[in-house]
């Protein structure tokens, strides 16, 4: 073991190990361990907004007749949504783990591209990074005031699912589709999933149904019950509906919420390699690591998201008769 510990020495190895790997932390922001980023297609070089256009078309079939009978139009709409712009600023003090396991991982007698101590920084930064990511993206609400707190909050970083969906649920503009369940469900988990399965849009892919965790625990042990139900015990937190699309049991989120597949987007900045060490500096034996990175979730289309409801004053559909048709031609049961 050595007698003292080189905090330059360490500052170069890491400087070193991330010359050498550039891309090393981007697992962290990209990592399959955070839900999201396995049902969100990246959408790459966007520093805070990004505008999604669509393009609509009215029905056009009518009847033949011999004269010019105008029929159908089309229709643009605009969504902008955002990122957030993220840090990591890391103080380590090798003097704070001296005479401890750590500092075997830190051993001058090596070259410095034998030494672990790099590496292991790294993926612990990885680690605890991917963790914050995972519940932030679901449960996080940006706080301005965070900007620059000598405390900041995890959860207060950027906007997660649940406050996305908050967002669409009161935008008027551009409506989110909603469900209505009827409150004496509330008991009956696999009556709630199948009625708002049944108030999905037909004709339309809709691939995953996205549940409050609780709520998922609930609705396999109800399925249980049957005794010809076959249940997959090693599906974690995914399994089948009635009708055959995914239910997946999310921590930490608020609402029965769907879309169409490809809606969701996971916005961030490639360009800048997301999440890669910055730099590295010294300053009274204590070593700094900087990190910086763009990220965010949103749908390109609002009127493509479906959200559960117990308001007696919403109907199924966007709750706007002009949406309704401009979006849902076939749905010949939305009404306003």
């Amino acid at each position: 073991m050595a007698d003292n510990i080189n905090v330059n020495a360490i500052k170069n190895e890491v400087i070193r190990y991330g010359t050498a790997n550039p891309m090393a932390l981007t697992p962290a922001v990209l990592s399959q361990n955070i839900l999201l980023n396995q049902l969100a297609k990246p959408l790459s070089k966007v520093k805070g907004k990004w505008s999604f256009p669509s393009v609509l078309m009215t029905n056009l079939l009518q009847a033949f007749s011999d004269t010019w009978t105008p029929y159908g139009a089309v229709q643009f709409a605009n969504k902008t949504a955002k990122n957030f712009h993220l840090k990591v600023n890391l103080p380590i003090n090798p003097y704070d783990v001296y005479g401890s396991w750590v500092e075997d991982l830190y051993q001058e007698d090596k070259k410095p591209n034998e030494m672990p101590i790099s590496k292991y920084i790294v993926d612990m930064i990885s680690g605890k990074m991917t963790s914050e990511l995972a519940t932030a993206t679901i449960v996080a609400k940006f706080d301005p005031a965070q900007v620059g707190s000598p405390n900041p909050d995890p959860t207060k970083v950027m906007d997660g699912l649940n406050e996305v969906v908050t967002g669409i649920i009161a935008d008027t503009t551009n409506p989110a589709f909603l469900i209505p369940i009827d409150a004496a469900l509330a008991n009956d988990p696999v009556a709630k999933v199948n009625a708002f399965e049944r108030g999905l849009p037909q004709n339309v892919s809709i691939s995953n149904i996205l549940v409050p965790l609780d709520f998922f625990f609930d609705y396999i042990e109800a399925r249980e019950t049957p005794a010809n139900e076959v249940i997959d015990y090693n599906a974690g937190y995914r399994r089948k509906t009635k009708y055959g699309r995914n239910l997946i049991g999310v921590p930490g989120l608020t609402k029965m919420v769907a879309w169409v597949d490809g809606n969701l987007f996971r916005l961030y900045d490639r360009k800048d390699n997301p999440a890669q060490i910055d730099d590295v500096q010294v300053q009274d034996y204590v070593m700094k690591i900087f990190i910086q990175f763009h990220l965010g979730f949103d749908f390109a289309v609002n009127q493509y998201v479906y959200v559960e409801t117990s308001d007696a004053a919403k109907k199924r559909g966007l709750n706007n008769a002009e949406q309704n048709k401009l979006y849902y031609p076939n749905e010949l049961t939305l009404t306003v």
